[in-house]
């Protein structure tokens, strides 16, 4: 059995969630990389693991691009301001997932929604939003 339990490509997560965390994952190999070869060896080693989970090697080539070492490295090492999240906090959107939402673009309802309660003055122009979908069973129940 594969000891690293990574999503496999055929998960139900969106190919926006899989390159959320797989950025993620290499953001965190450059912080704890104290040099630029022990990230590329671990990155390589990633990559392996992720094709063998059934990630396409084009897909990861792109996705691996976007990560740079020596771009990366002073960001991931630098403090983060810990009033971020206070002065734009994010609104989660609770959706139930179905196949069909995976093709929909949900920036245009999160711009509409800002307008809207900016609007009628519940929100500010910064509002933040994300879509986290549950899945549920054959039955409609929520799964635990």
């Amino acid at each position: 059995l594969n000891a690293y339990l990574y999503i496999p490509w055929n998960s139900c997560h969106s190919e926006d969630s899989k390159r959320a965390w797989v950025k993620g994952e290499l953001i965190r190999y450059v912080r704890i990389s104290s040099k630029e070869e022990d990230f590329a060896r671990i990155r390589k080693d990633f990559g392996i693991r992720l094709h063998a989970r059934g990630y396409p090697g084009r897909w990861l080539e792109n996705v691996f691009k976007e990560i740079s070492y020596p771009v990366e490295r002073p960001r991931a090492l630098s403090p983060r301001d810990s009033n971020t999240d206070e002065v734009d906090p994010v609104h989660a959107l609770k959706l139930t997932h179905n196949p069909l939402w995976d093709g929909v673009d949900l920036g245009p309802l999160g711009r509409e929604l800002g307008e809207v309660w900016e609007e009628h003055g519940r929100g500010t122009p910064n509002l933040r939003f994300l879509a986290s979908f549950s899945k549920t069973n054959i039955d409609g129940r929520p799964i635990e």
